[in-house]
């Protein structure tokens, strides 16, 4: 029988575990119905209340033994033993405490007090943890470009007459800044993909007190994690680098078009139009750099990655 695993509160993966040892950690609120758990086969994490009746299994008659989830404390029972509380399900054990929030939050909706609501972390915290996350990628991506530098440094030995160095130094600094790059992207990947699956956040988002999840507040797994990189990286980056130098270069294409007909000596002109061609340029990547801003101005502060990924950044 294959083993158990899950992880706890902090995310750290604990097991293995005979399925008597998961279901006594069920019983006892240490599993609750949203804990990630695995076992050899199965192709990723699920939430316990997926598989926690193969765990109950039946009663006397040999009907399998249907389960409820605990509106206060999220563990799940068998349903014989939750007490019903307008739409909510309640463990006996939790009634009083849950009665008494009702009480203090002067409750009317049984959907408001059950729900715990999530918190979102604010535009400009995120933009102070993006930086915090920049600082801390950039001395391990520097380390990868070393070779690099190296390479470019050794160039400026290399005089006219030694043409026959020439073409290795250059497949030399090919290869350096190919690899190098393709080093710092790895080092993009891992860092968000693993510090998120792993431990819900970056380093920059634990130093702020955030946590990355997903829309109903579960966690992410290693896969959603990287689909979140994909959003947040490539497809931000053409958005707001891509489109704006497109523009820029499509505007001094079509000024140049214009103006080859006119006179030749028009060096006034040319410079203003490379002026103007700047100015759309700026103006063009704040307008794109709204992938980012845009969670100043959403209730749930998501940005464009956030709404493709279904994630939310919140408090811990």
């Amino acid at each position: 029988m294959a083993a158990w695993f899950y992880t706890d509160e902090t995310a750290k993966q604990c097991g293995p575990l005979e399925e008597e040892a998961v279901l006594e950690l069920s019983k006892d609120g240490t599993i609750l119905s949203k804990t990630l758990v695995w076992k050899e086969g199965m192709d990723d994490w699920v939430p316990f209340n997926q598989v926690a009746e193969s765990f109950y299994g039946s009663d006397d008659d040999g009907v399998p033994v249907e389960l409820g989830v605990c509106a206060y404390s999220e563990r799940i029972f068998p349903m014989g033993e939750l007490i019903p509380y307008g739409e909510a399900l309640i463990g006996p054990e939790y009634k009083d405490a849950f009665v008494q929030e009702l009480m203090e939050v002067a409750a009317v909706d049984i959907e408001d007090a059950t729900e715990k609501k999530l918190e979102y972390v604010g535009f400009w915290w995120r933009t102070l943890s993006s930086l915090l996350d920049y600082m801390i990628k950039m001395i391990p991506s520097w380390i990868c470009m070393v070779p690099y530098y190296v390479v470019a440094a050794m160039g400026s030995g290399i005089s006219e007459s030694s043409s026959e160095v020439l073409p290795a130094w250059t497949t030399g600094m090919l290869l350096s800044a190919g690899l190098g790059s393709l080093g710092m992207l790895a080092i993009s990947i891992f860092y968000e993909t693993w510090m998120i699956g792993k431990y819900q956040a970056t380093l920059g988002k634990m130093v702020i007190g955030a946590k990355i999840v997903s829309a109903d507040g579960s966690r992410l797994t290693y896969g959603r994690a990287f689909g979140r990189w994909l959003a947040k990286k490539p497809l931000n980056y053409i958005i707001v680098m891509g489109i704006p130098y497109f523009v820029f270069f499509l505007f001094l294409f079509g000024m140049g078009a214009l103006s080859s007909g006119g006179s030749s000596d028009n060096s006034a002109g040319i410079a203003l139009a490379i002026l103007a061609g700047f100015g759309i340029f700026l103006f063009t990547m704040v307008l794109c750099g709204g992938v980012y801003w845009m969670a100043a101005f959403d209730k749930e502060k998501r940005t464009l990655h956030d709404r493709i990924a279904s994630t939310r950044v919140i408090k811990k």
